[in-house]
């Protein structure tokens, strides 16, 4: 048994955008091991990978097993949103040979010309990734990323909320088939709701309650949607992208905008949690591993991605993060409990009413500010 095999089931609470102290440390632990001799005179025959992903995105043996296999020493950086990535790599992050953006940021990097394109023919595991990933919108052809993992940002919910026998404020027993973004703006649930500190989901759910897109760049609509948060802003206990599964494995918020890998997180803590995509639909993402294009060591990268493309690594990730893999050949390997839940992997029918965030240009600058004036008003 491998250590991926033995660690199958590890419970400890994870998020897409958290940092866990225990990780960091023991990542560092790892790295001060100092295994690894002395460079090489050129930085791509170096025994080096620097990653810049979300904190704490990969199985904990992931790292390890990759520089016990290939001698490389791994330096793994975090950001907590695409904005942070993009200022970074802006500022003059040349450092970095491995990046994990979601999709819509793909398409802006490759726009800035900042990705490097990718050589197919060293890529060996392509062959396992799910067909509708092969010519996705943010990257035809996949010239310039290979997908890691996707979900959607939906209502992570307490139960009770469904259960008039319970203490919590009650919905009807209908309502449990048409849970709605429109219960964010529910006055019985006061100082139990929280939202992600996000612009683009935030703003993007309330367009989305209201029939509009996503992405739009229309003002009028953008300003709608902005008034209506900031009237619901006395409804909201906080706005937060790292506090998410506490908040509702603690009981504390009763009603959660959510990735859906981390409100299962905190279902493992909480058996009241559940999950749902909403009745209007929500946004769809998936986050892909990308070369820089002045990444300085190439070749590691290109191990990198062949590593996390093998089945078995992608599923103990997808097992450890409850994020629903792109791989198809690592979908056999993925729990059974996960791969049949339809909130996790959803049906065509549910796919339809998603929508995938998309790069809107300097439409940002606009998104950036009214997120700015709905959280001080």
């Amino acid at each position: 048994m491998n250590d991926f095999e033995a660690d199958r089931h590890l419970t400890e609470p994870f998020s897409r955008r958290r940092f866990l102290k225990g990780g960091a440390q023991a990542l560092a632990a790892f790295q001060a091991l100092q295994l690894f001799g002395c460079a090489e005179p050129s930085r791509q025959n170096e025994k080096q990978l620097n990653i810049l992903n979300w904190a704490d995105y990969l199985h904990p043996d992931a790292i390890p097993e990759f520089q016990k296999r290939y001698g490389i020493e791994v330096v793994y950086d975090t950001f907590a949103s695409n904005e942070a990535l993009l200022a970074k790599l802006q500022a003059g992050g040349t450092k970095y040979d491995i990046i994990v953006p979601s999709s819509y940021m793909v398409k802006n990097l490759k726009k800035l010309s900042l990705l490097a394109e990718l050589e197919h023919d060293r890529i060996t595991g392509m062959k396992g990734l799910m067909p509708r990933f092969l010519n996705a919108q943010f990257d035809p052809g996949l010239r310039y990323c290979m997908p890691y993992t996707w979900g959607t940002t939906g209502i992570g919910y307490n139960e009770k909320i469904l259960d008039k026998s319970g203490g919590s404020p009650a919905l009807a027993s209908g309502d449990r088939q048409r849970l709605s973004w429109n219960l964010f703006f529910d006055q019985r649930f006061a100082n139990r709701i929280t939202l992600l500190d996000d612009a683009r989901e935030a703003i993007g759910m309330s367009l989305k309650r209201s029939g509009y897109s996503y992405n739009t760049v229309n003002v009028a609509e953008l300003e709608m949607a902005a008034q209506s948060l900031k009237e619901q802003k006395k409804l909201i206990m906080c706005y937060s992208s790292d506090q998410v599964i506490v908040a509702l494995s603690s009981g504390d918020s009763l009603l959660s905008q959510v990735y859906s890998g981390d409100a299962y997180q905190a279902r493992r803590e909480n058996k009241d949690v559940r999950y749902v995509i909403p009745s209007e639909g929500a946004s769809i993402w998936t986050d892909n591993f990308c070369i820089p294009r002045q990444a300085p060591h190439k070749e590691n990268a290109y191990k990198w991605i062949n590593y996390m493309l093998e089945p078995e690594v992608s599923a103990a990730c997808a097992n450890f993060t409850h994020y629903a893999t792109a791989n198809y050949l690592a979908f056999k390997g993925v729990d059974p409990e996960l791969k049949q839940d339809p909130n996790l992997y959803p049906p065509e029918s549910v796919l339809q009413r998603c929508e995938e965030l998309h790069d809107i240009g300097k439409a940002v600058f606009l998104y950036d500010r009214l997120w700015t004036e709905i959280k001080c008003a």
